[in-house]
């Protein structure tokens, strides 16, 4: 892709950023030079180990970048730079930092091949899905690490990340464990409920002044301006550039000679089959058993029975069964070896192979139509092959133009006009628009995230290039910003009387719903009865579970909280619902039970519960470290 390769090349601010994205939290970039600082320096020393300022500053920007990643529209740097917020990132520090002296003290490693594979993984070091060794070396340049720094790094995090592995590993759910948690997760209620809606045209709304000012200060919160910028950018888009001349002759047949073999349509076969299962843990009698049944079907076919009709009645293979056993068309290298190769030995006048045996089971394979392979001559493809030259001589003057770009940029980040004037762009804008994305370019999600980066609304930098389809790339800088503030009162005095008027409609059924309860709890007349007279729908919800959305998904949650009725008895309360209120009588509670067997679903109740015992497993181990530790925070070097 044009832009990977964009990116394999930058360096300076985009090299930082993306590398600041790869490392993990809690990754401690260059550690040890840190060490040796001078201990005005320090924000935690742990056991007399030091976290420096620089440690900590470093991790804490690539913390919020993932953040910011993560969340999209909703990521809100300030509230990402809060002291509270960063109080917390030394605390996961020290953390790691205990987790780390713990590990080393249990002589915890991780071999070579092990942790060369887990950096082969990491996609920042991939091109098109694959590791690059020359991305490797130049993203760990442009940081200032070699490679063995990094990998002393790495096994450094895999090790620490050893011990909560180990403690989710062994973690497990008795049975009585599991016996509660069904109990209660399936658990049943009973239950008879009369909703009360409010009602909006039932209120004659008529709020003074006071009221609405009243309602409007003390919720201020909820009448905010949304955030929004207005952003400056400049397009490089590869459709407007040149599409050069066409290719030279000789070079066209070149390429069709080294590449014939994508001009040819490969042979493909129709074909049928019925599948007799066998399971990896068969017996050898269940072979056997398999084996003569598929052997059987096979005879009665070549004994003139319909193929289609033994499969419907037979095939054990899901997908194809109900077809006839039909595959359709296929072609070298779709199916299993031992399949394909009695395939391709079958004709249309011996269309019925012996059964085959695969790692599904036994085959009998019906061939039913062929296509021969078919050729293209080099003035058939030659339309083809002059696209692609213009399509790759594109992408490279796009790419050329996209690396003048972004060096002209990054020689002043702090404006588009000079490298608009060399590059001959315009510089156009875009917004105002939100976090959520705006109209045009903003409307990309990529844009809307980088106009609200850091990078771009607090360092006031132009940003990195954004790619909004495979040649075509924007970037962009601010030109103003409107922080969240309050809307003046009369912009939003009827949302103000809308919700005076929902509250009090509430607050009318809730009203109603106490007068009814109040008369069914004296023995004045049952629910029901109530129900009729005052004009309400009367339901009554039989071993309702807690997913449950009849007759309504938060009535029933509200329902599950209530206390269980004793023996004989019933719990009558009002409960609120999303339209209003409920009369709700609560007749009887039964608790789930374990069903005969292991089930799937139980063996995923099984795992829940472990892990959330290896939670707790893993927080009562940091207790102890920390317990065992002594560690110093200065709370005073973080702001």
């Amino acid at each position: 892709m044009v832009l990977q390769s964009i990116r394999e090349r930058l360096t300076g601010i985009l090299a930082f950023a993306i590398l600041g994205i790869l490392i993990v939290p809690f990754a401690l970039v260059g550690v040890n030079e840190y060490f040796t600082s001078s201990s005005g320096n320090i924000v935690a020393r742990i056991n007399e180990k030091e976290i420096s300022y620089n440690d900590f500053n470093q991790s804490f920007s690539n913390y919020r970048r993932r953040m910011q990643s993560i969340m999209g529209a909703a990521y809100d740097p300030v509230q990402f730079d809060d002291l509270v917020v960063r109080r917390q990132h030394v605390d996961s520090l020290v953390n790691e930092e205990l987790l780390s002296q713990a590990a080393q003290s249990m002589g915890l490693d991780v071999d070579d091949e092990t942790l060369a594979q887990e950096i082969k993984n990491i996609p920042s070091f991939q091109v098109e899905g694959e590791f690059n060794a020359d991305v490797y070396q130049s993203r760990l340049l442009s940081q200032g690490l070699t490679p063995k720094q990094f990998q002393n790094e790495m096994r450094a995090q895999f090790v620490v990340s050893q011990l909560p592995r180990n403690i989710a590993a062994s973690s497990i759910a008795t049975s009585s464990e599991l016996k509660d948690f069904v109990a209660l997760l399936d658990q049943s209620r009973t239950f008879s409920a009369v909703l009360v809606p409010a009602e909006t045209s039932d209120v004659t709304p008529s709020f003074d002044e006071a009221e609405i000012s009243a309602w409007y200060d003390s919720h201020a919160d909820e009448y905010q301006s949304e955030e929004q910028v207005v952003i400056e950018y400049v397009e490089l888009d590869a459709d407007l550039m040149p599409s050069g001349s066409p290719p030279e002759e000789d070079i066209l047949r070149e390429q069709f000679e080294s590449q014939k073999a994508r001009f040819i349509s490969p042979e493909q076969r129709h074909v049928a089959h019925i599948l007799i299962q066998v399971a990896a843990d068969a017996s050898d009698a269940e072979k056997e058993t398999a084996r003569q049944t598929a052997e059987d079907l096979s005879k009665r076919v070549r004994a003139g029975e319909d193929f289609a009709t033994l499969a419907i009645e037979n095939s054990q293979d899901q997908g194809s069964a109900a077809a006839g056993g039909d595959l359709g068309w296929v072609e070298a290298g779709v199916m299993v070896k031992a399949f394909e190769n009695a395939m391709y030995e079958l004709s249309m006048e011996a269309p019925i192979s012996e059964p085959i045996q695969t790692g599904f089971g036994w085959h009998i394979i019906q061939l039913q139509e062929v296509r021969e392979s078919t050729g293209m001559s080099f003035d058939e493809a030659r339309m083809t092959l002059v696209r692609e030259y213009q399509d790759e001589e594109a992408a490279r003057v796009f790419l050329e133009q996209a690396d003048r770009l972004v060096d002209l940029v990054y020689e002043d980040p702090t404006t588009l006009e000079s490298a608009a004037l060399v590059m001959e762009l315009t510089v156009r804008e875009a917004g105002p628009f939100t976090r959520a994305g705006g109209e045009g370019v903003a409307a990309t999600p990529e844009v809307a995230a980088a106009a609200f980066s850091d990078l771009v609304l607090l360092q006031g930098s132009v940003s990195d290039p954004v790619n909004l389809d495979e040649n075509r790339l924007v970037m962009v800088r601010l030109k103003e910003h409107m922080p969240v503030a309050l809307k003046p009162l009369e912009q939003v005095r009827d949302e103000v009387v809308a919700t005076l008027t929902e509250n009090l409609a509430r607050e009318n059924a809730k009203a109603k719903s106490t007068q009814i309860l109040a008369s069914m709890q004296s023995g004045e007349s049952e629910l029901e009865t109530l129900a009729t007279e005052a004009g309400l729908t009367f339901g009554r919800y039989e071993a309702a579970k807690r997913n449950s959305t009849d007759p309504e998904g938060r009535l029933v949650q509200e329902v599950f909280q209530l206390q269980a009725p004793a023996s004989g008895s019933v719990v009558q309360a009002v409960l609120p619902t999303d339209s209003g209120f409920a009369v709700v009588e609560l007749e009887t509670v039964v608790a789930g039970e374990l069903e005969a067997g292991v089930t799937p679903i139980q063996r995923q109740f099984e795992r829940l519960i472990a892990n959330g015992n290896a939670s707790m497993e893993a927080s009562a181990l940091m207790s102890q470290l920390r317990a065992a530790a002594v560690v110093e925070v200065f709370e005073d070097r973080i702001k």
